[in-house]
């Protein structure tokens, strides 16, 4: 699995799509608000203020252990929180797409309405 480190800036993230030439694909870190908002259930705003600073450390190419030692956790937590936050945006995006690509299918069809109204 590509990581942060590897998007270099940006955040990897399984292609679900019918293409699979791409396995990942790198989409922009997320601003603070929209990372607040992948993030919602949890109630700590020192957690959330934690998991940001330490994914943002993992984007600008700090290994596993330098990104957790900062805040007294292990290779494998950060690697875990590094997942969890890769998941949220594919859900995320996943989502997006879906429907960008539902708008488009029902746009195509108005189109084709269109032009066989024209046509008559």
């Amino acid at each position: 699995m590509m990581n942060l480190k590897e998007g270099r800036g940006k955040v990897p993230i399984r292609n679900t799509t019918q293409n699979e030439a791409t396995p990942y694909l790198l989409v922009d870190f997320p601003t603070r608000e929209e990372f607040d908002a992948l993030y919602t259930k949890h109630k700590s705003q020192e957690l959330k203020d934690r998991y940001w600073a330490i994914l943002n450390l993992r984007a600008q190419g700090k290994t596993l252990n330098s990104s957790g030692n900062l805040f007294g956790l292990t290779r494998e937590r950060t690697r875990q929180i590094e997942a969890r936050f890769q998941r949220l945006m594919g859900e995320k995006y996943t989502t997006q797409i879906e429907a960008n690509l539902s708008m488009l299918s029902s746009n195509q069809n108005l189109v084709e309405l269109f032009l066989k109204s024209e046509t008559s």
